[in-house]
């Protein structure tokens, strides 16, 4: 587990988190990182970690499956909704009773951060930024099909990544540290088998359409989109927004995940974000 982690037990699962920033603080982020092969929330939020928390209290886990969480998979339940209970009970364990709380994700982590706004999972979340995280929604399938497949070479952790950034030559320590979470012990399981079908399930109730989910979710929602992402369609920011009542959208210099190659940028973004609904929810207090 990286040294500056720290690891709480809910039941049968481990997570380990950062939590960094001040305690008092009234607006608290959740960052959750992507879905990718070896990713973590180191690699996902190191960069953006310390800029954020002169600011605000940043809670960064480390999702079931990857880094040094317990490698599990939910096979009752969609995979956003499985973490995003997750997180909540994380919460709830460290006690995170501040007015505000934002949850910011990457790509899948956007995905579970918007999910998260719009079930709720037994909290209020006061907003939600996914960054390159659509539900699904307008995906270049040949680009995404690359990303789901991995064997845990070196070489593969450098392709994967070279889908996330824009210039992956820059990054070769970002790449090994991806290839070695990729070969801690469970996690190509853990991910590997969400994909796994039995033969003799009854096929699923197909879920409302994204439309009509999304219009159900009553917090602020920004879909960032950058302008260099190979694995969804572009103008998908746009759709979605329009699908939320107070959904916005916006697009920033990048590729897939511009939270680690663009972090000034995309900081600038989240901050101004979260600051406004704050002061719209303080106007409204």
């Amino acid at each position: 587990m990286n040294k500056n982690m720290l690891s709480t037990s809910l039941g049968a699962i481990d997570i380990a988190y950062h939590d960094v920033g001040p305690r008092d603080a009234e607006d608290v982020i959740v960052l959750l990182h992507d879905g990718a092969y070896g990713s973590s929330a180191t690699l996902a939020w190191e960069r953006m970690m310390p800029l954020l928390a002169s600011r605000f209290r940043v809670i960064a886990p480390d999702l079931v499956g990857y880094g040094a969480s317990s490698k599990v998979t939910f096979f009752d339940r969609p995979a956003q909704a499985a973490h995003g209970e997750v997180v909540a009970a994380l919460l709830t364990n460290l006690g995170i009773e501040a007015p505000r709380v934002h949850a910011v994700g990457s790509s899948f982590g956007g995905s579970a951060a918007v999910t998260a706004a719009r079930t709720r999972f037994g909290r209020p979340w006061t907003s939600a930024v996914s960054i390159g995280g659509s539900l699904g929604y307008g995906r270049n399938g040949v680009a995404f099909d690359e990303l789901q497949r991995y064997d845990q070479s070196i070489e593969d952790a450098r392709r994967i990544t070279g889908l996330l950034v824009e210039d992956v030559d820059q990054w070769e320590a970002h790449v090994k540290e991806r290839h070695a979470n990729g070969l801690l012990p469970g996690h190509w399981e853990a991910l590997s088998a969400a994909r796994v079908k039995a033969p003799q399930r009854n096929a699923a109730a197909a879920p409302p359409p994204l439309s009509v989910r999304l219009a159900s979710c009553q917090a602020p929602v920004l879909f960032v989109e950058g302008e260099k992402d190979q694995l969804l369609v572009r103008g998908w920011t746009e759709d979605l927004a329009a699908m939320v009542p107070n959904g916005r959208a916006i697009t920033v210099p990048g590729a897939h995940c511009p939270n680690i190659d663009r972090p000034e940028g995309v900081l600038e973004v989240v901050v101004n974000f979260v600051e406004s609904v704050s002061s719209e929810r303080q106007v409204l207090a």
